[in-house]
């Protein structure tokens, strides 16, 4: 519990000290990103062009993000034969340890979607200040939703639906 308090207070001290020119904007094209999945895939916004892209930033400390996963992969299993790429953006671990608990809270609830690790850089360049945080990207890599917080209903499927058409 101590770390995690510990790991937040960096990331407000971090972010409260950056600009916020890089962080995504509704209906304009997505920041430049780079992750790696836990198979080692790299996964960038020029490599998922033409995919309709669901972010996830997430920790597996954190209630709400743990409550999301779920419609995560119910997502995935939905719409991934369709074009749509779920991906969890593990952030705010224990330092050095963000890929094996991403691995093991994937394996743990058998979540088939990518999760991706290590992303603190990427959570603060685009001014992420609370988890879960979600964005939505149409196949022209616009931003088409931003969500932070999740209360348990699906606010992503019409989004999507239309997107993929």
């Amino acid at each position: 519990m101590v770390m995690k308090k510990i790991a937040l207070a960096l990331l407000a001290t971090s972010i409260a000290g950056m600009s916020l020119a890089a962080a995504p904007e509704l209906n304009k094209a997505v920041p430049a990103f780079k992750m790696t999945d836990l198979k080692g895939k790299v996964h960038t916004n020029k490599s998922l062009a033409g995919k309709v892209v669901l972010l996830d930033f997430w920790a597996s400390w954190c209630g709400p993000c743990k409550k999301a996963s779920p419609l995560m992969q119910k997502l995935h299993d939905k719409y991934a034969k369709k074009g749509l790429v779920v991906i969890g953006v593990n952030t705010s671990e224990e330092p050095g340890k963000s890929k094996a608990t991403a691995a093991s809270y994937a394996k743990e609830h058998k979540y088939t979607y990518n999760f991706t690790f290590e992303n603190d850089a990427l959570a603060k360049s685009w001014g992420v200040t609370g988890i879960p945080y979600f964005v939505l990207i149409d196949k022209k890599g616009v931003v088409r939703k931003i969500q932070t917080g999740f209360g348990g209903d699906d606010p992503f499927s019409a989004t999507i639906d239309t997107l993929l058409k």
